[in-house]
């Protein structure tokens, strides 16, 4: 397939090639045997990950609590009881035999065994650039290039082609896992009883058009789009037709179908009772494997009410004006507050393109199949891409097929599932009445700040967060970020955990009120902390992370049918575990992009940071019903500690230069010590002539 890339697509294949160039004369590249494969995922010293596991709880529990945990670790790394050796020595069995020792465990703990709702508790908004359109031709066009620059880079996914990602730190070149871009359009998370199920639709390697077809969602209404027709992929000409049509059909008769759509944002088990019953009606049935089985979602929004002509129900497309970072982040997470396009969404898909008349622009990713990083870094290829190919005004000789009218999906629903659409659209709604998102632009500095200070910028932020929460609360809690392990075969991701003892002693300093602790001190400090972090990310991003090891240890006794120890039933696992702060970095290039998502838990926030040079964008979100947490008063005291920082940065450097300009170099100090001895002894002289006159 990829051997006709040159004349099929041109601009792809200059765009690929430039990529593929750049990695062949890059001297870091150049070091590593891509041929060769990745390495599996190493199974991390049994004593290392123990005592990082104690280091993680000792700053968020109490000396009684610590105590208890510590015995039962003791017990559990003891050679008398022979716990925690017999099960490492079982999972390095295990690991010796499987492509990843870790990935199946943390995908089940992860997400699939999670029962909560995909929207804000696990689907990502990924917010993109607000366009703006001039006319419903215009916007449509506008989503035609979209579907067919998507269709465009996934040959390269389907022929798995993609250029290969390497370090840019830590073994600089070093190849990454691609596998999770692969999953991008092939996957998708079914709903089960016991536990949901990634199935993998579409065989990687596709062949070439072979029917494929996308789903349109528009007016809360799901239509069959199908992409390839006689053996033809269609240009955007054709698309565009289509899509055209398919408004057309749901302008004229928008009130035809039920909004099944609302029942994907349901608990998940929940949803997969409801699938059982949907799924013994035959309509019902094909209606969902065309969804199921679909490349992508593309989801045309209607704008709210406000945006409306009083006349005629069409979009006055001069009304649309720029909206707030919150409402487009609201709309992509979750269809946003009004419930307008609630059920204009089907969230067990991978990828859900989402595009409003009013220029919104976003992706609604289920999370399963692939982290932030692959989406994000697959969207700006693709966005590249796309401009690429606009310069060069490269089109497509016209398909001679005939476009038929694309296929409306239908359903019978009985009295049972009308209930539960009811139920669906009450229970989403309470969910985003009670969602508290605060997207928070700090202008003042960006990521040059800390690196002129010689910080990491990552860390600098994880301990912002770190001693915000502890000004707020006056104690730490277990913190989440992902550090990726693409480094390895099937790698996905373990955890950094920022609430290190070394954090907490910087956090109590910086509140000290004796005035014992100088500046100077607390900035010692403080780069003590973040190196605390920077050694954790570098051992997870080279495999020796802990998360993963204890979870596989957990899972290992569970999976052979024997006791779980008791380490795994103490509350303080429970502790680890309860993320409190949920964090993670998504850089992107692309200007005012962001994604943002909900608390992993009820007491809990969420933060997504994008550092940019001289900005930073921070996605802060947590529940109201807890009375705890408060997304904009967590903004706020963010804000206060970015100033300190910086303050606290700058009078350190200050005091530090002063001391420089009074504290003479060696060769000043010599320079000065010859002359004070000329001059004493010039003094001395002049002195015994007087004397002797």
């Amino acid at each position: 397939m990829v051997e006709n890339l040159s004349s099929q697509l041109p601009t792809l294949d200059k765009y690929i090639g430039r990529i593929k160039r750049q990695q062949t004369e890059d001297k870091d590249c150049l070091k590593w045997d891509i041929e060769k494969g990745l390495p599996h995922l190493p199974v991390p010293d049994l004593d290392a990950t123990l005592t990082k596991y104690l280091r993680c709880l000792e700053p968020i529990q109490s000396a009684d609590e610590f105590d208890r945990t510590k015995n039962l670790v003791d017990q559990f790394r003891s050679t008398k009881e022979n716990i925690g050796h017999r099960l490492q020595d079982m999972l390095i069995e295990h690991a010796a035999k499987s492509e990843n020792y870790a990935v199946d465990w943390w995908l089940e703990d992860m997400y699939l065994a999670n029962p909560l709702s995909l929207p804000i508790n696990s689907n990502p908004a990924f917010v993109l650039p607000q366009q703006h359109f001039t006319n419903t031709e215009d916007y449509l066009k506008f989503i035609a290039k979209l579907i067919s620059g998507i269709l465009d880079y996934k040959v390269l996914i389907d022929a798995r082609a993609l250029p290969i990602d390497r370090a840019t730190s830590r073994e600089k070149g070093q190849p990454f896992c691609m596998e999770q871009y692969y999953r991008l359009f092939s996957c998708y998370r079914m709903p089960d009883i016991n536990q949901d199920r990634l199935i993998q639709i579409r065989n990687s390697k596709v062949v070439h058009h072979q029917v494929e077809h996308v789903i349109v969602a528009y007016r809360n209404q799901f239509f069959v789009l199908n992409v390839v027709i006689n053996f033809t992929r269609l240009d955007e000409d054709d698309i565009y037709t289509l899509l055209k049509r398919i408004v057309q059909m749901a302008d004229d008769d928008p009130w035809t179908t039920d909004e099944v759509g609302i029942y994907t944002s349901l608990p998940r088990r929940k949803w997969a009772n409801i699938r059982a019953e949907l799924i013994k009606d035959a309509l019902n049935r094909d209606s969902l494997d065309l969804i199921e089985r679909c490349i992508f979602i593309v989801c045309l929004d209607q704008c709210d009410t406000n945006d409306l002509d009083e006349d005629d129900e069409t979009v006055d497309f001069n009304k649309t004006t720029k909206r707030n970072f919150v409402s487009l982040g609201e709309q992509i997470l979750h269809g946003g507050k009004n419930m307008l396009n609630a059920s204009n969404r089907w969230y067990d898909k991978t990828m859900q393109f989402i595009i409003g008349t009013d220029g919104l622009f976003g992706l609604n990713y289920e999370h399963s199949p692939a982290e932030a990083v692959a989406v994000i870094q697959l969207i700006e290829h693709l966005f590249k891409y796309m401009e690429e190919k606009s310069r060069e005004r490269f089109r497509r000789s016209k398909s001679l097929c005939e476009l038929p009218i694309p296929h409306r999906l239908k359903w019978n629903l009985n009295n049972l599932l009308r209930q539960n659409l009811s139920f669906a659209k009450d229970s989403l709604q309470d969910a985003i009445n009670e969602f508290d998102l605060y997207v928070l632009k700090f202008t003042d500095y960006g990521k040059e700040f800390p690196k002129e200070h010689n910080m990491s910028p990552d860390a600098f932020i994880q301990m912002c967060l770190q001693f915000t929460y502890f000004k707020m609360y006056n104690k730490l809690v277990s913190t989440y970020e992902s550090a990726s392990t693409r480094r390895f075969h099937f790698g996905r991701v373990d955890n950094i955990r920022a609430n290190t003892p070394e954090a907490l002693t910087w956090a109590q300093a910086m509140v000290d009120e004796t005035g014992d602790i100088s500046a100077a001190e607390k900035l010692r400090l403080f780069r003590q902390a973040m190196q605390a972090q920077t050694d954790l990310m570098i051992q997870n991003i080279l495999g020796d992370g802990m998360d993963c090891h204890m979870l596989a240890l957990k899972q290992v006794a569970r999976d052979n049918n024997l006791p779980i120890p008791d380490l795994f039933l103490d509350p303080g696992y429970a502790l680890s575990n309860h993320f409190s702060l949920s964090t993670s970095q998504v850089t992107t290039s692309i200007n005012d992009s962001f994604i943002c998502y909900g608390a992993v838990v009820p007491d809990g926030y969420g933060c997504s940071y994008n550092v940019r040079s001289d900005y930073i964008l921070f996605c802060i979100s947590s529940f109201k019903n807890c009375s705890t947490t408060n997304s904009r008063e967590f903004a706020d005291s963010l804000t206060d500690t970015l100033y300190e920082l910086r303050d606290l940065c700058t009078l350190v450097q200050r005091q530090q230069q002063t001391i420089a300009l009074r504290r003479p170099s060696y060769a000043a100090r010599q320079s000065i010590s010859s002359a004070s001895i000329e001059l004493n002894e010039y003094i001395n002289n002049n002195n015994n002539s007087n004397n002797e006159n």
